[in-house]
């Protein structure tokens, strides 16, 4: 790792001085300079330029551009982020550390909109609509952002209403998957002391994978968010400033495929894949699509979402200070139906319900910039509460029935019209103090000091319950237990939950009715950062940081099972994520500010990583499994190359290695190599040394931007974006199997409007090398597990598309 790092530091070296040489000489040519992005990482505007800290900004107008429309299609643009759909969440990655998949994690990655913080998994998938930018900040932000962005964060801020009417209207069209967006802004003065933004958009297209089973297409999206947004100047000294947001977006269907099957090397179906076997208990002749071509076969899956947020935040000029008051209600509910088999049989499906309400209030003291020193005082309070419900339902005629009965006659009967109810609770108070100190030591020194204190209380409930499928008691307990004791994984139930239960004992006959845990958790921790920060020259600043935090530990909302990480008792617990860092950073602005190079050198260790890996059956393992080292290099690039050209990118090298995870969860046919309880029988799998999931050694993006007058009054325009990334592992698990190999994406939009920006119409090409990218996968449920044959689901992005766009301002 110290060798990867002396490399990287040569090649930061040798790409600051080669760009330093010839973007200077060639700026010098003629006087461009490029336009300020201003951004408020540090909890003050600044220009990108000022701020120390490896971070990537994308203005509203490039969004616009782009054609982007929500969080996923921001990787793209921003080199070491990654944003990926799951089976049954979202997961967000910067510089290879994400959550895993359970709706009790936190993000990793903290999302903060107008300074609120979204820290659940369903808030990642909310539309944006009218965004002024979107800054994504690398590496620990504990001190300003608070806990839970250990990996970094996406500072989201909306666009602000004017003190002149202003307004806008968006219609785009997609092609291949018949796509229509409409959005319409309006803005101004409501009278002397008030301005208001109103902004709203619908949107609804097919997708594109085609759903065999059922003749249609899927992804379908339907999606309405409507934002208002008030000012009001209370006093010449006072602003006060309401936002209001409501969004519905609903899926039907899922971007799943079925692939890489094999036969089962032994046992009653020997020699048979799980297409075949499916076939044999009565699934239809879709289920034999095995290969990735944008087809499916699935008995429909749904995922509807609401969420609200009321947010009320105050400015105050006191003297020379700054005074911010936050105050936010914040909610969504979400209901899904998986088919979570994701074949066209009827084994089983997955019904899941998620409600979630938040309560947050941010009160902070800014100083002045001095000459001397200057400081940031705050203290956060958020209160929440979480509800989730899921459900494993067993239909009378699942393929289930019939292979329980084969082995044992009758049982598979008892089996059918059951269902395994789990519900679980978290209700969680956050309280918390920070502060920044500035000693500016000399005119070209500072002396940067921060630390945040958080304590964190919260209660967790969770049960689980056997019942028949309307969701009533068993009607006789007793005859059940001995097969939930064969078959425990059927429910989704550890085997080790069962071990001292007895076939037909009064406690697992208990089970059947409700199997509750409980458990509660307080916790202080404090989180440092010092950074010192160099002035060298009015263009160029070198910053070196070092930072430690913590995403908290929960209670695990998604399996009843003991623990398979010895580290915790049980599984319905995890504990504190956390993580030290280390990054050396420079921004330069060349040529008289037509050119600017930012890099930053990074190293983190991170402790007791939360994991959650699908056990390939119907269950999750969650713990605290591994420890982990990340270095790598980021470097970022504006550039006027022209007065008509602006050429943007970055490129990101990164070195994952787990240093300790010898308790991993094996994809179905890898031998256990890790004996994690002592008794001399490999019962894990040992990944100590390999790299995370969804981590790429190389990824980097190029823009280029040209625009060219037509006459007096017209403008053409050419943006070019390509963006392109080494081999990387989608599966949780390191299957080779589900390996995503190097791939390059183009872009491409052609537009013409008048030169006062008043209309625009364009053609965008997106994926234009049609690459069909592997975003996440993992065991095919039950395949393996139940009937012995090697089966993966993997989640395809799309392929090529087209859009026409009209962009109308007045």
């Amino acid at each position: 790792m110290h060798k990867y790092l002396r490399r990287q530091l040569c090649l930061l070296a040798g790409t600051v001085i080669l760009a330093t040489t010839g973007m200077s000489s060639v700026a010098a040519q003629d006087a461009r300079v490029l336009e300020e992005i201003v951004v408020t990482a540090a909890y003050r505007e600044q220009g990108l330029q000022d701020v120390p800290v490896s971070i990537s900004a994308v203005t509203g107008d490039v969004m616009a551009e782009t054609a982007i429309q929500k969080a996923e299609d921001i990787q793209f643009l921003v080199p070491n982020f990654t944003l990926t759909e799951t089976g049954i969440g979202t997961n967000a990655f910067i510089r290879g550390i994400g959550s895993g998949i359970n709706q009790a994690f936190e993000q990793s990655v903290g999302t903060y909109v107008d300074g609120v913080h979204y820290g659940r998994a369903q808030q990642w998938r909310s539309p944006f609509l009218d965004i002024e930018r979107v800054e994504v900040l690398r590496g620990p932000q504990s001190i300003l952002f608070g806990k839970n962005s250990v990996a970094g964060a996406m500072n989201i801020t909306t666009a602000k209403p004017t003190s002149e009417l202003e307004g806008s209207f968006l219609v785009s069209n997609e092609f291949e998957h018949d796509e229509l967006i409409v959005e319409g802004i309006v803005s101004g003065p409501l009278g002397e002391r008030m301005r208001g933004r109103l902004a709203a958009r619908v949107r609804d297209g097919d997708g594109h994978m085609q759903n065999l089973t059922l003749d249609r297409p899927e992804p379908k999206r339907e999606d309405t968010v409507v934002r208002g947004t008030l000012e009001f100047d209370i006093t010449d000294n006072v602003m006060a400033t309401f936002k209001a947001e409501f969004g519905e977006f609903d899926v039907t269907g899922r971007h799943i495929e079925i692939i890489n099957e094999q036969a089962a090397g032994g046992g009653p179906f020997a020699g048979l894949p799980y297409h075949r076997i499916l076939g044999i208990f009565g699934a239809d002749s879709t289920v034999t699509n095995v290969t990735q071509d944008e087809k499916r076969s699935s008995n429909g899956d749904f995922s509807n979402n609401e969420s609200t947020t009321y947010a009320l935040t105050l400015d105050w000029a006191i003297g020379e200070h700054e005074l911010k008051s936050i105050t936010a209600w914040s909610e969504f509910d979400y209901d899904e139906l998986c088919d979570c088999d994701f074949t066209g049989a009827v084994v089983f499906d997955a019904a899941l319900q998620e409600s979630y309400e938040q309560l947050s209030q941010e009160i902070r003291l800014s100083s002045p910039l001095g000459d001397d020193y200057d400081y940031i005082l705050g203290v956060y309070y958020q209160w929440s509460d979480h509800d989730f419900f899921d459900q494993i339902n067993i239909a009378p005629d699942s393929v289930l029935v019939p292979v329980v009965n084969a082995s044992s006659p009758g049982a598979g009967s008892l089996l059918a019209n059951t269902r395994a109810f789990r519900r679980a609770i978290v209700d969680a108070t956050v309280l918390s103090a920070f502060a920044q100190f500035n000693w500016h030591i000399s005119d070209v020194f500072t002396l940067q000091l921060g630390g945040r204190i958080t304590q964190d209380e919260r209660d967790g409930f969770r049960s689980l319950e056997i019942q028949a499928l309307d969701g009533s008691p068993l009607p006789a307990p007793q005859a059940i237990a001995p097969l939930v004791y064969a078959n425990p994984a059927i429910f989704g139930i550890s085997s080790t939950n069962l071990a001292n239960l007895g076939p037909t004992g009064a406690g697992l006959i208990a089970l059947l009715g409700e199997l509750p845990v409980s458990g509660n958790r307080d916790q202080s921790k404090f989180s440092p950062e010092v950074k010192l920060i160099w002035d060298i020259n009015d263009d160029v600043l070198a910053y070196f940081t070092w930072a430690e935090g913590f995403k908290s530990g929960s209670f695990d909302f998604r399996a009843n099972n003991r623990s398979f990480f010895p580290t915790m008792e049980d599984s319905f617990e995890f504990d504190d994520e956390e993580a030290s860092s280390f990054e050396l950073g420079g921004k330069f602005t060349l040529g008289d500010g037509a050119a600017e190079i930012n890099a930053a050198l990074f190293s983190t260790d991170f402790d007791n990583l939360q994991i959650s890996i699908f056990d390939g059956i119907l269950g999750f393992n969650v713990g605290n499994a591994a420890s982990a080292e990340v270095q790598g290099l980021e470097v970022d690039l504006r550039w006027a190359a022209t007065d008509r050209m602006t050429i943007t990118g970055g490129i990101a090298f990164t070195d994952f290695e787990f240093t300790d995870f010898e308790n991993g969860q094996c994809y179905f046919g890898q031998a256990p190599d890790s004996d994690i309880d002592g008794d001399m029988i490999p019962d894990a799998c040992s990944y100590t040394g390999n790299s995370n999931q969804m981590v790429s050694d190389i990824q980097g993006n190029i823009a280029v931007d040209y625009r060219m007058p037509i006459g007096d009054n017209l403008e053409m325009s050419w943006l070019f974006d390509f963006f392109h990334t080494t081999d990387y592992d989608a599966s949780a698990t390191f299957d080779p199997a589900l390996e995503q190999g190097k791939y390059g994406i183009i872009n491409l939009r052609l537009g013409i409007g008048d030169l006062d920006g008043d209309w625009q119409i364009a053609l965008l090409g997106k994926n234009l090398t049609d690459e069909k990218v592997l975003s996440f996968g993992g065991d095919t449920p039950l395949a393996g597990s139940s009937f012995g044959a090697k089966s993966n689901y993997a989640f395809y992005g799309p392929g090529q598309t087209i859009t026409l766009q009209g962009l109308f301002r007045f």
